[in-house]
């Protein structure tokens, strides 16, 4: 019997400490861990859902779309709040045009089942009512224009976030600011009444316009297209500006893209060729030479200068195919002689010939503010020792085929030249319309040497190796370029160029073409006829008068 009393007595301390450990425990859940477990109960109630900004719209100067946000919806699953997953699949996945019978049933907490689908197949979904399946506004980035402009509108991605050309650059703008809801939901997914429940509503993205005219812009991409198709060449560019302002009429890739199919597409395809590609320029850059020689009084235009068969400067020696005779500044442009800007070069000297390349904007950046864009490359004068002569002749060193249409923009605008611009300005979310800041200017050379320098430009189209870059009736200006195409170790095929304005007297606009690797090599034969066929359309669209 006096085992039982002890047993009895064991059994109330036992229970004892049993009651003083789940107190104890009680009391520091309660208090040390209470926290811990507030905060986990609400994460599994209160949940965040981002609330997407309505992108802005990319607008031509003429109002019309080039890139537009539409309407659209997302749907996404939380698998855990999903009751039964095969069925829910059988239903969803023939709408949805996929199997998402994994998605659901991974039990993971959030999971897209599709993006920016259409309004009708959102509004099937949303009459099934599913437990765990969410309806979601998403909009839908579309370019109505389909390839137009594609290389320098650029596309988005996923998230909505600008991946090239102006939607990238411009992506503060027409981003604009995502906001956020946050609710308390039961765990079938329902909101709770009365419970946690707050939104930050998003702030739409501003509207861009830009400096595009796009019937230019059709013109360039048509000739450009068919320029390439009928040379072989392996892709070509076309820059089109007002030199009175500055502003971008046209740019145009060859090949293109259409940026309604991005997940499509060859990557390579995509670059803006005429901002972020640079090469050697060739002749098109003997307007450098002839300026600062005129700029500089070494030489009338109606002066002459010997021309020998053959030069040769340190271990190079350069031949003239039409043999040796004497030009003047109008000859030399006309016949597009190398060993004629050789010798000019030489008259102006390394140091002066280094200043106007940099006055001309050779080795910076334009200031378009173009992703990716080119400076180009000069060398540093302590080698200009060797590099002169060829310089002179447009080959080592390179530019951007924006850069070499500024160059002769400054010719066409009396000697000043200008930031180039591809925005003319933005409407905020609240309809305010803002405009960029004025083009920097800077004159580079005399209102006197750049009209002579245009009328000297115009005998290359009358009387020399442009002829297929004329127009009957308009006065044109321009110069042709055929250089050594550039790769990895050395040099295969040719970049071959025509640049031109219109009209010479007072230009309106300024065409740059270059063809990559093209049959005829000639920028003469290849690049001036898809001059031609632009500016043909150009007179046109821009309601230029022709000579009187």
């Amino acid at each position: 019997m006096t085992s039982a009393p002890k047993r009895a007595g064991a059994l109330l301390a036992a229970l004892l400490v049993g009651f003083v450990g789940v107190g104890m425990r009680l009391g520091y859940l309660q208090t040390v861990q209470s926290k811990d477990y507030v905060e986990t109960a609400r994460r599994q109630r209160v949940r965040r859902i981002d609330l997407p900004a309505t992108r802005g719209a990319i607008y031509d100067r003429r109002g019309g779309e080039l890139a537009i946000s539409v309407p659209a919806k997302t749907i996404y699953a939380n698998p855990k709040q999903v009751t039964d997953p095969a069925g829910e699949a059988r239903l969803l996945s023939p709408l949805l045009g996929r199997n998402v019978y994994p998605d659901l049933a991974h039990k993971a907490g959030f999971v897209y089942l599709a993006r920016r689908i259409g309004l009708v197949t959102a509004g099937k979904i949303a009459k099934l009512r599913l437990p765990g399946i969410g309806v979601l506004d998403e909009a839908r980035r579309l370019y109505p224009g389909g390839a137009l402009a594609a290389n320098l509108v650029g596309f988005i991605g996923t998230d909505q976030q600008g991946l090239a050309g102006v939607e990238y650059a411009y992506q503060q703008l027409l981003g604009g600011k995502p906001g956020f809801r946050v609710l308390e939901q039961d765990p079938l997914g329902n909101r709770i009444p009365q419970g946690i429940y707050s939104e930050v509503p998003p702030v739409a993205g501003s509207d861009l316009l830009l400096t595009i005219d796009p019937d230019v812009q059709l013109a360039a991409e048509r000739a450009l297209a068919d320029g390439v198709k009928r040379t072989g060449a392996h892709g070509g560019m076309a820059v089109a500006v007002d030199p009175r302002s500055g502003e971008v009429l046209a740019m145009a890739d060859s090949p293109t893209f259409d940026p309604n199919q991005i997940g499509h597409i060859a990557a390579d395809t995509t670059r803006n060729r005429a901002v972020v590609d640079s090469f050697e320029p060739g002749s098109i850059n003997k307007i450098v030479v002839a300026s600062a020689i005129l700029n500089e009084g070494l030489m009338k235009p109606t002066d002459q200068i010997w021309v020998p068969s053959e030069l040769k400067i340190a271990d190079q020696t350069f031949i003239e195919k039409e043999g040796a005779r004497s030009l003047d500044l109008r000859g030399i442009l006309a016949e597009s002689s190398n060993l004629g800007a050789i010798r000019l070069a030489g008259r102006v000297g390394a140091a002066r010939l280094n200043m106007y390349f940099r006055r001309y904007g050779y080795g910076r950046i334009t200031g378009l503010g173009f992703p990716g864009e080119a400076a180009g490359s000069l060398p540093p004068l302590n080698r200009w020792a060797t590099s002169l002569p060829t310089m002179a002749i447009g080959q080592g060193l390179s530019v951007t085929q924006l850069q070499i249409a500024m160059a002769y923009a400054t010719i066409a605008n009396d000697g000043v030249a200008l930031e180039p611009q591809l925005v003319s300005g933005w409407v905020d979310p609240q309809g305010a319309f803002h405009r960029p800041a004025e083009p920097l200017a800077r004159r580079v050379i005399s209102v006197g040497t750049a009209r002579t320098l245009r009328d000297l430009l115009q005998s290359v189209v009358t009387e020399g190796t442009g002829k297929l870059a004329a127009i009957p009736g308009f006065q044109i200006a321009g110069k042709t370029g055929t250089a050594e195409r550039a790769v990895p170790g050395g040099y295969s095929g040719y970049m071959s160029s025509f640049v031109g304005m219109l009209p010479a007297a007072a230009p309106q606009v300024v065409i740059a073409v270059t063809l990559d690797n093209p049959t005829p090599s000639e920028g003469g034969l290849s690049a001036a006829p898809v001059f031609n066929q632009i500016a043909t359309q150009v007179i046109r669209i821009r309601h230029i008068p022709p000579a009187l």
